[in-house]
């Protein structure tokens, strides 16, 4: 999650800083295979999504409505609104806790509330 929304935000910031720029596919399948999340901590990669969304949240707070409507082509979905992207991204935390929480009740672990 939080390469995701590293990923995201970096989409986002280009498509207000520039002319419909390109965005590029990014295959989460390798960031797990090959960039060590296993190996990683825990509590840094919560720290980075928890930072990286709170600074970002400002500046979509600040953002003019006309903002909303800029756009970027991603090289598979074709163009991206910017305001449907955030709307996407305020709801993809929702999803994939979704999916931890069945997968965490098969395996016997307690889920937190």
């Amino acid at each position: 999650m939080a390469d995701s929304d590293e990923i995201a935000i970096d989409r986002m910031k280009r498509i207000l800083t520039e002319d419909d720029p390109t965005l590029l596919y990014a295959d989460e399948s390798a960031y797990i295979a090959r960039l060590l999340p296993h190996e990683q901590s825990l509590d840094d990669a919560l720290t980075l999504f928890e930072v990286g969304r709170k600074q970002w949240s400002r500046v979509l707070r600040r953002l003019p409505a006309a903002a909303f409507s800029r756009t970027g082509t991603h090289n598979r979905r074709r163009v991206v609104i910017l305001g449907e992207m955030v709307d996407g991204y305020t709801k993809h935390l929702e999803h994939h806790l979704v999916f931890l929480k069945a997968k965490r009740e098969r395996l016997g672990k307690p889920i937190s509330s």
